[in-house]
């Protein structure tokens, strides 16, 4: 929401919140599909359109294949939980409670919950559809 030029791009296997130009090779790098989450039906998983997941790996979010784990799944879901910004929501980890998908550095990461502005600012996103 603090960057609404900007969007979810992977970049050398992961997440970032990047500029995007007109080429299609970067514009389906920044486009993921909304689907039930992979550990939780009442969260979210994004998918790629590759058929990859987007998931955390040591609290830094990146694209990976499916590898059918428990962990994976549980990694890959997200719980939308209210944001301070209208029309924007908060990504909490399912496994991680009390974390949430955060932009640091214009690289997504997990990151626990703090009781400040930049913080709330830095959480919330805005779930857009896909870039054509």
């Amino acid at each position: 929401m603090n960057y609404p030029d900007r969007y979810w791009h992977v970049r050398d296997g992961y997440v970032r919140l990047d500029r995007i130009g007109s080429g299609s090779e970067q514009r389906e790098d920044a486009t993921f599909r909304r689907v039930s989450g992979l550990a939780d039906p009442s969260c979210y998983s994004f998918a790629t359109a590759d058929g990859g997941y987007l998931r955390h790996r040591s609290f830094v979010l990146v694209k990976d294949a499916d590898d059918g784990s428990a962990l994976f799944r549980k990694d890959a879901t997200f719980c939308p939980r209210p944001s301070a910004s209208s029309g924007a929501v908060m990504l909490e980890s399912v496994n991680y409670p009390g974390r949430f998908l955060r932009h640091r550095n214009f690289q997504l990461r997990l990151e626990p919950y703090q009781h400040d502005g930049l913080y709330r600012a830095d959480t919330a996103f805005r779930l857009v559809a896909g870039l054509d």
